[in-house]
């Protein structure tokens, strides 16, 4: 009997072809993963390093995303084995490590994400990413092993430096670049176009596609330009837009059109509105002499 693994995500990017995936810290009900999918995104990037999402919220949005075909990419807030196991148990088709900094950290974190002869995972059955399929153990552990990713993030000069020596590390399967934290970490917080940023991020997509594993970017979804150009060096992913900048980016655009609107519909209301009558001045005139006389005995009785 045959078992599969849908992670339409990994399969892409093991092919070299360049693949979206959203971030998620705010849309947290199952709806995202349809939206997700309808827009056409390969995978999905749950944030737990940055958002408040419980364990349950989180497990509820991977079985969504596995149900509906966008695969769930999930980053934990630690490098604690249990992070790692309890999200692996929901589902997650790739587990995401945040601030590796050492290969011993990274053969660590291996072990705890994969299950005998590469780590020490522990074992449970009725596994959500193989839609709670009965697999015999030594049948499972295998699947889980090959199709689930093991993704260390690099995000400091030392972890680029040792970019080759992580992706040699046998349970590995690719590697995240996290560009904001390189950036500050560089001491060129936010300049994307800084040759010593361009030059880092380079090192890293030329280490994967020396040891044939995927490299993705996160952290500049709005500089395609720059995307573009790792990608045609051999990058395949990226974090192409976070729910929380999206929405506000509609909601922004939205509320500029209806501003405009608002400033077309003001002129042209005075533009048609009929000149005043002569009466009409007059009794504006008295109103405007009333109200200034009430104001002055207001002040005396005040005084």
């Amino acid at each position: 009997m045959s078992f599969t693994v849908s992670n339409p995500w990994r399969d892409r990017i093991l092919k070299g072809q360049v693949c979206s995936v959203m971030s998620v810290k705010y849309a947290i009900t199952n709806e995202i993963a349809m939206m997700a999918k309808v827009a056409g995104m390969d995978g999905m990037f749950i944030d737990m390093e940055h958002s408040v999402m419980t364990i349950r919220e989180v497990s509820q949005l991977v079985t969504a995303c596995n149900y509906v075909g966008v695969s769930p990419i999930v980053r934990i807030p630690s490098k604690a084995h249990w992070h790692l196991s309890r999200v692996l148990d929901a589902g997650a088709a790739a587990v995401v490590i945040p601030h590796c900094e050492t290969v011993e950290q990274v053969r660590e974190i291996v072990k705890d994400a994969k299950y005998a002869p590469l780590g020490r995972r522990g074992c449970a059955g009725n596994q959500p990413i193989l839609n709670f399929q009965a697999v015999p153990t030594l049948k499972q552990n295998e699947l889980l092993n090959m199709e689930t990713m093991v993704i260390p993030m690099i995000e400091t000069p030392g972890a680029v430096a040792l970019a080759d020596e992580f992706l040699a590390i046998p349970g590995v399967d690719g590697i995240l670049v996290g560009s904001n934290d390189l950036c500050t970490d560089l001491e060129i917080p936010g300049q994307y176009d800084n040759p010593v940023y361009i030059d880092s991020v380079t090192k890293v997509v030329k280490a994967g596609v020396r040891a044939g594993k995927p490299i993705g970017i996160g952290g500049i979804g709005g500089r395609l330009d720059l995307l573009e150009k790792f990608f045609t060096m051999g990058a395949t992913w990226s974090l192409s837009g976070a729910d929380g900048s999206m929405l506000q980016a509609g909601m922004q655009q939205l509320g500029r059109i209806y501003a405009d609107i608002n400033r077309r519909v003001q002129s042209s209301r005075k533009a048609v509105e009929p000149p005043a009558s002569k009466k009409e001045v007059v009794r504006r005139k008295e109103d405007s002499k009333g109200a200034c006389q009430t104001r002055v005995n207001v002040a005396e009785i005040s005084a």
